[in-house]
Order: structure tokens, then C-alpha cells, then sequence
């Protein structure tokens, strides 16, 4: 269907337009195989049984359509409010790029030190365990 469609671009819009959609197609593929690994080591390491992982990974998904919607707006309207601020981006990718190249010997990070997982527990109360197939959990503590 993918390429049915990028061969009515082509027909439609000429070579230029159906160079730029099979290109996006191609690396939208393989940013979600990428996410597809990201998801399987979460899982990993938050030791998410089988029977719910299917369920995770849906809202996993929507969480992430829905966040990258939200990133794209805002970075737009950064970019058209501010032009400079794509020298911001420009340095978060290079500190990124920098920090993945000198990481270490690819030992098995321990995550419970992560901000974002301290963060989550204090403001969201999360903790390390299940109650059943509930994400949330309410108690009248």
C-alpha cells in the first residue's frame, strides 16, 4: 500500500515529491523498529509480565504519537517565534551524539537512579509493583 501510494506521488507530483516520501517512509521504518527495541528493554527492565506488554505497548504508542505531536507544535512554534533556537536543538543533539559515542563499556545502566523514574515516583507515586492490569492505582492511605 506504501508504495502504491509513493508510485501515485510520483505519477502526481513528479520525482522530487516521491524521493521525499519514500525517504520519510524509510526512516519513519526505522525509527519504529528502533522504538520497537526501546520498548522490549523496557519491559525488560521493569519486568512487565507477558500477559500485559500488548496493552503497555498500546498506550506506549498513543503516548507517543500523542508526545511527538506536542514536540512538533511546540518546536515549530519555537522555530517561527525565535530562529536561533534551532542552534538550541543543533547543541542537544551534539551533547547527545558526544555522551552516546564516550559511554562505557555498555554495561546494564541501573535506572532506578533516572530522574525521570524519581520523578515519576514522587509526583505520580508510582511504585515497583503491580496491581494487576491496573496502571493506576489509588489508595486511601
Amino acid at each position: 500500500a506504501a508504495t502504491a501510494f509513493g508510485l501515485g506521488i510520483l505519477s502526481y507530483k513528479g520525482v522530487d515529491s516521491a524521493v521525499e516520501y519514500f525517504s520519510g517512509y524509510v526512516v519513519e521504518q526505522s525509527l519504529s523498529v528502533d522504538n520497537l527495541f526501546v520498548f522490549l528493554l523496557l519491559f525488560d527492565y521493569f519486568k512487565v509480565p507477558i500477559i500485559y506488554q500488548p496493552r503497555v505497548l498500546k498506550w506506549g504508542i498513543i503516548g507517543a504519537i500523542v508526545m511527538r505531536g506536542i514536540f512538533i507544535a511546540l518546536g515549530e512554534a519555537a522555530l517561527e517565534t525565535f530562529q536561533p533556537v534551532i542552534l538550541v536543538f543543533a547543541a542537544i543533539l551534539l551533547a547527545s551524539s558526544y555522551k552516546l559515542i564516550n559511554e562505557g563499556d555498555g554495561e546494564d545502566e541501573d535506572l532506578s537512579d533516572n530522574q525521570i523514574v524519581q520523578l515519576s515516583k514522587k509526583v505520580l507515586n508510582a511504585t515497583d509493583d503491580y496491581d494487576g492490569d491496573r496502571f493506576f492505582h489509588w489508595s486511601m492511605e
